[in-house]
C-alpha cells in the first residue's frame, strides 16, 4: 500500500510538469494518433482489396489488432521507460544508486519514469474497440464482460513482462535493447493479423516460445466465435490470464537472478 501512495504521489508531481509544457503533451499523443491511425489505414487499405484474410473481416481484424495496441500501450506506461533505461543504467554504473535506495530496485524503476506517450495508443485502440463493440455481433454477457477484462489484464500481463525479460537482459549482455526492439517490435508484428495466415511454426512459436499469440488472436478467437485449427486445442482460447500470471512470475525469476548477477563498473 505504501508503494501504491508513493507512486501516486510521483505521479502527481509528474504530470503537474507536463501541464507546463500544455502543447508538448497534447502533441506527443498527437504524434502517437498520427502513427498508429496509420497502420489501422493500412489495415483498411489491405482488407478493402482482399476483403477477408484467413476468413476475418475489416472489423475482426481491426479488433484483433486493438486488443494487441490496448495492451501494450497499458504496460507500456509504466515499463517501456524503465526497461529501456537499464541498459544505460548498468553500463554507466548508476544502477548502483538504484540499489542503495530503501525500494526494490523494479519499484524505484518504475516509479522514477512514467511514459506518457502511451496514453495516445490506449485513448485509439480504446475508440475502436468502442467502434468494433458496435459493429460485430458479440454477445456481451457479464461473463464475457468479465472475461474480456481479465483478456486484457492478461495481455498486458504477457507484454509487461517480455518487457521486463528484455529489459533484465542487460545485467548480462549490457547492450539489450537491440535485443527488446527483436522481441516488441519484431515479433508483435505478426499480431497485426490472424496467427492462422502464417506457417504452422510460427504459429507454434507465437504459442509456446513467445506466446504473443495469447495477447490478441486467442482472446479474439472466443468474441468472434471463430472455430479453433486443428493445430491447437480451444481451451487457448480462456488462457491468456494464466499464461499472463505465469509469464509475470517468470519475468519476475528472471529480474531477480540479474539483478544478484549485477555488478558495478566500478565508475
Amino acid at each position: 500500500m505504501h508503494v501504491f501512495k508513493l507512486y501516486g504521489h510521483f505521479l502527481i508531481v509528474y504530470f503537474k510538469t507536463l501541464v507546463e509544457y500544455r502543447l508538448s503533451f497534447f502533441m506527443d499523443i498527437l504524434i502517437q494518433f498520427t502513427t498508429y491511425g496509420s497502420t489501422y489505414l493500412g489495415i483498411w487499405m489491405v482488407m478493402n482489396r482482399f476483403e477477408t484474410i484467413g476468413g476475418w473481416n475489416y472489423e475482426e481484424v481491426i479488433f484483433l489488432y486493438s486488443l494487441n495496441l490496448m495492451s501494450y500501450g497499458i504496460c507500456s506506461l509504466f515499463l517501456w521507460s524503465p526497461m529501456r533505461y537499464l541498459q544505460h543504467a548498468v553500463q554507466h554504473g548508476e544502477f548502483d544508486g538504484i540499489l542503495i535506495k530503501p525500494l526494490n530496485p523494479m519499484v524505484h524503476l518504475i516509479c522514477r519514469q512514467f511514459n506518457q506517450h502511451f496514453i495516445g495508443h490506449i485513448l485509439l485502440s480504446g475508440g475502436v474497440l468502442i467502434y468494433c463493440f458496435r459493429n460485430l455481433d458479440i454477445s456481451w454477457t457479464w461473463l464475457n464482460s468479465g472475461y474480456f477484462l481479465l483478456a486484457i489484464a492478461g495481455g498486458v500481463f504477457i507484454q509487461g513482462a517480455l518487457l521486463i525479460i528484455s529489459g533484465a537482459m542487460s545485467f548480462w549482455f549490457v547492450k539489450s535493447n537491440a535485443f527488446t526492439d527483436t522481441m516488441i517490435y519484431g515479433f508483435r508484428g505478426f499480431l497485426d493479423y490472424p496467427i492462422t495466415i502464417y506457417n504452422k511454426w510460427i504459429q507454434i512459436f507465437l504459442t509456446f516460445v513467445i506466446p504473443y499469440a495469447f495477447v490478441n488472436f486467442y482472446p479474439a478467437q472466443y468474441f468472434l466465435a471463430k472455430e479453433s485449427t486443428g493445430l491447437f486445442h480451444p481451451v487457448f482460447q480462456f488462457a491468456t490470464p494464466l499464461i499472463g500470471l505465469l509469464l509475470m512470475l517468470l519475468s519476475w525469476v528472471i529480474w531477480t537472478q540479474g539483478v544478484n548477477k549485477y555488478q558495478s563498473v566500478g565508475s
